[in-house]
C-alpha cells in the first residue's frame, strides 16, 4: 500500500445532482474528476436503475455538469456542441442549447436553442421550459439588433469587458465576477417558436422555483441601485396561462432556505434572523395560495450540511425534497450531516446516522438515493431502502484499498460549560514511542463544521508525518442557534475553544512535540490564524489563506457588502462602534507577531478579499517576521475545493514546503 500523494485528487470522482425521474424508475447523477492536461474538471452523467441497481456511464463528452428530466426516459442537459455557434458565444452573444438523451440508447440530439445564459430549467407541459436566465439589466442584449447594428452592440460588450464599473451593491460577486446590473430572471421558452418571456420582475434575483401544470411559483429577492442585495425574498406565483403574476408573500421579511410545492400548498424554511443573525437556522412554514402562512414546526437546530471538505466537485445538488406531505432535508450534527424529515405532524425524524455527511438526496416512493461520504471513504452514490442505507457506487474504494489513510479519532472536551468535539488524525507509521509535530486546522464559515470524513489535504499532511487536529469551536455548524453566534465575538470565545482544545491534544497525545506546532486555516480560518499570531507564540509558523485582518475595510469591500459584518461578525457598522472594529482585527495586533507565516490568497477573492492578505504580511515584514505571500491569479474563493488542478496542486505544494522549514527536526530548535 502506497502513501497518499499530494496529486491523487487528480483520479478521484466527485458526486453531485442526483434527480429522480418523475416516475421513480431511474434516477440520474453527475459524475466529475480533475484534468491536469486541460487545467480543468471534466463531467459526465450516469444513470441509476431503481429496479436493478445498474449503474451506467450515460455520456461521454465530458462537459455534461448539470441536467433536467424532460419525462420518464429523456434526460435535457446543456452542451455547445456545435462550434459556428460557440464561436458566436465567445463573441459575447449569450446563448445556451440543450440537448436531449434518450436513457434507452442513441446519441444526445439538440433540443432547444435559447437565446439567453441558462442558470437552471425545469421542463413544463406543451414543450415549454421554465429557466433562470442571467440577464445584465445595463448592457444592451445583441438579439435585440441585427446586421450591423449587432455587430456594433457586439464590439461594445468587448470593449466594456476593459472596465468594471459599479453603481450597485455588490457590483463583484464570489465566483460571479462583475455583477453590476446583473440579475438571475424567471422566464418561459416555448420550443415551438424560440420565444424567450419574461415572468419575473427585472430588478429581482430568482432563487427558488416549482413548476406544476400551468402554474409557476417563485422566489424574488429584490435588487435595486439605491437597495443592496440583501437576500430577503417574497413568493410570487405566476399563471402561465393567463400570465398573471400574483405576490404570495412580501419581499421584506425572511431569508430562505429552501421553498417547493407540497401538497396543495406551498413548503417553505425562512428565517427572519432578528434572534440570531445570519447564523439563525430556519423555521419550517406552509403558505396557502391566498397568502395565508402558517407555522409548521419551530427549529432551533442546524439545517444545513456544511461539514467541508476539499474532495467534492459540481453544483445543482438539492438538500431540501418533498415527497408525500413531509419535507426530507440534510441537517448538520456534530461533525456529521443527516438525512432528516419533517412530518406531516410537525415531528422530526433522522433517518440515517452520524457516521458521515450527506451532500445532496432524491427521494421517490421506494427509496431515497445520496450522494454520501461515509466514515473516510470518498463521495459515493447510496440507497436507503427500509432504514438500511446500501453502497450502490464504487468510483472511489482504490483508495481505500491502495492508499494508507489516517482515521479521525474523534474526543469530546469541555469549555466554559459546552461540549465540543474534537479530532486527532495521527501520522501515519505513527511510533507511540516517537514525537511528532503537528497542525492545528481551523475550519472555515464560521458557520461550517469539520467532522471525520475524506479531506485530502489534512490526509495529505498525515501522510507526511504530523499529528493533523481539528475542532469545532463555538459559532460551527451543527447545533442549536445559540452555539453557532459569535456575532461581535470573534477571536474571543472562539479563540479560547481553539486553545483549550490545543491542550487537551497535547495532554491526551504525548507524542505531539509542543514545540513543532504550526497553525493553518482558511476564510474564517484564515482570519483566526491571523489572530492567533498576534496572541500566542506558541506556534512555530502559520499558514494564512484567504483570510480577513481588518474588520474596518472588511465592512466595505467584501462582496458580502456591509450585510456579513452587520448580520455575522460585528453586529454594528465602523462609524458607531469604530474602536470595536479595530479590536476586533488581527492586523491591530501584528506587532506582538512574532510567528513566521505564509499568506495564500487568490487576485479573484471579492469574499475576502485580497488586500487583507497584503496587509497582513507587509505588517509582519515591517515588524521583521519571516513571511511569504502567494497570489494566485484568476482564482477565487474556492482555489483550495475547485480552483484549476495546477493551481491546487502549487498551493498544498507551498504549505508543505512551509510547515516542513519550521517544524522538521532541523529547524525545531
Amino acid at each position: 500500500m502506497e502513501r497518499l500523494k499530494l496529486d491523487d485528487f487528480l483520479n478521484y470522482r466527485f458526486l453531485s445532482a442526483v434527480e429522480f425521474a418523475p416516475d421513480g424508475n431511474h434516477a440520474a447523477f453527475v459524475v466529475s474528476k480533475a484534468d491536469l492536461d486541460q487545467n480543468d474538471y471534466l463531467s459526465w452523467l450516469y444513470l441509476y436503475s431503481a429496479e436493478t441497481g445498474d449503474v451506467l456511464q450515460l455520456t461521454s463528452f465530458g462537459r455534461e455538469s448539470s441536467f433536467a428530466w424532460l419525462d420518464n426516459s429523456t434526460i435535457l442537459f446543456p452542451g455547445m456542441r456545435d462550434e459556428a455557434l460557440k464561436q458566436r458565444a465567445e463573441a459575447g452573444e449569450p446563448w445556451t442549447v440543450f440537448y436531449a438523451i434518450d436513457i434507452h440508447g442513441g446519441e444526445a440530439r439538440e433540443y432547444a436553442r435559447v437565446p439567453a445564459k441558462v442558470k437552471s430549467v425545469k421542463p413544463m407541459s406543451g414543450g415549454r421550459l421554465a429557466m433562470i436566465c442571467e440577464v445584465n439589466n445595463d448592457l444592451p442584449n445583441p438579439h435585440d439588433y441585427q446586421g450591423a447594428e449587432r455587430e456594433k452592440i457586439l464590439a461594445m460588450l468587448r470593449e466594456e469587458k476593459d472596465y468594471i464599473v459599479g453603481d450597485e451593491l455588490p457590483f463583484l460577486r464570489q465566483g460571479m465576477g462583475e455583477q453590476n446590473g446583473l440579475r438571475s430572471r424567471l422566464f418561459l421558452f416555448n420550443t415551438a417558436d424560440g420565444a424567450l418571456s419574461p415572468i419575473s420582475q427585472a430588478w429581482a434575483h430568482v432563487e427558488f422555483f416549482s413548476v406544476r401544470g400551468d402554474e409557476i411559483i417563485y422566489e424574488a429577492v429584490p435588487f435595486t441601485k439605491d437597495k443592496p442585495l440583501m437576500f430577503f425574498g417574497g413568493v410570487y406565483r405566476c399563471d402561465t396561462v393567463s400570465g398573471q403574476v400574483t405576490e404570495l408573500l412580501k419581499d421584506d421579511v425572511f431569508r430562505f432556505r429552501y421553498m417547493d410545492y407540497l401538497g396543495d400548498e406551498i413548503g417553505i424554511a425562512v428565517s427572519d434572523l432578528k434572534r440570531w443573525g445570519a447564523s439563525e437556522n430556519p423555521y419550517f412554514y406552509t403558505l396557502k395560495h391566498d397568502g395565508t402562512l402558517t407555522l409548521r414546526a419551530e427549529n432551533e437546530e442546524s439545517a444545513s450540511s456544511y461539514v467541508l471538505t476539499d474532495c467534492r466537485y459540481g453544483s445543482g445538488s438539492a438538500d431540501f425534497r418533498h415527497f408525500n406531505g413531509d419535507v426530507y432535508y440534510l441537517a448538520g450534527k456534530g461533525g456529521s450531516a443527516v438525512i432528516r424529515r419533517l412530518n406531516a405532524d410537525g415531528t422530526f425524524e433522522d433517518l440515517t446516522d452520524e457516521g458521515g455527511v450527506v451532500d445532496c438526496l432524491a427521494v421517490s416512493r421506494n427509496e431515497i438515493l445520496c450522494i454520501a461520504m461515509r466514515g473516510v471513504h470518498l463521495q459515493e452514490l447510496y440507497s436507503l431502502k427500509n432504514g438500511v442505507l446500501h453502497q450502490v457506487t464504487h468510483f472511489n474504494d482504490w483508495v481505500e484499498q491502495e492508499r494508507t489513510i489516517s482515521t479521525p479519532e474523534h474526543f469530546t472536551f469541555e469549555n466554559d460549560g459546552y461540549t465540543l468535539d474534537g479530532w486527532v488524525m495521527k501520522p501515519i507509521d505513527f511510533d507511540p514511542s516517537k514525537t511528532y509535530p503537528a497542525v492545528l486546522d481551523i475550519h472555515g464559515g464560521p458557520k461550517c463544521a469539520y467532522g471525520p470524513i475524506f479531506y485530502h489535504e489534512l490526509q495529505y499532511r498525515a501522510n507526511q508525518g504530523y499529528f493533523v487536529i481539528y475542532c469545532d469551536p463555538r459559532g460551527s455548524e451543527g447545533r442549536d442557534n445559540e452555539f453557532a453566534d459569535v456575532i461581535g465575538k470573534f477571536g474571543t470565545i472562539d479563540y479560547d475553544d481553539l486553545m483549550k482544545f490545543t491542550d487537551e491534544c497535547i495532554a491526551r497525545y504525548p507524542q505531539i512535540d509542543p514545540a513543532r506546532m504550526g497553525v493553518a486555516g482558511g476564510s474564517y480560518g484564515g482570519f483566526m490564524t491571523n489572530w492567533i499570531i498576534g496572541h500566542t507564540d506558541r506556534f512555530r509558523c502559520g499558514a494564512s489563506q484567504r483570510g480577513i485582518s481588518d474588520q474596518i475595510s472588511h465592512f466595505g469591500t467584501s462582496d458580502t457588502g456591509y450585510r456579513f459584518p452587520m448580520k455575522q461578525a460585528m453586529g454594528s457598522n465602523i462609524w458607531e462602534h469604530h474602536d470595536a472594529f479595530w479590536d476586533g482585527s488581527p492586523l491591530k495586533y501584528a506587532d506582538r507577531c512574532k510567528t513566521p507565516t505564509l499568506f495564500i490568497h487568490s487576485s479573484e477573492d471579492y469574499r475576502c478579499p485580497l488586500q487583507d492578505s497584503i496587509e497582513m504580511y507587509t505588517a509582519l515584514k515591517y515588524f521583521g517576521v519571516d513571511s511569504r505571500i502567494v497570489i494566485f491569479k484568476g482564482e477565487n474563493h474556492e482555489l483550495s475545493r475547485s480552483g484549476r488542478p495546477s493551481h491546487r496542486i502549487r498551493r498544498m505544494k507551498e504549505i508543505t514546503a512551509w510547515l516542513d522549514k519550521y517544524l522538521t527536526p532541523d529547524h525545531a530548535q
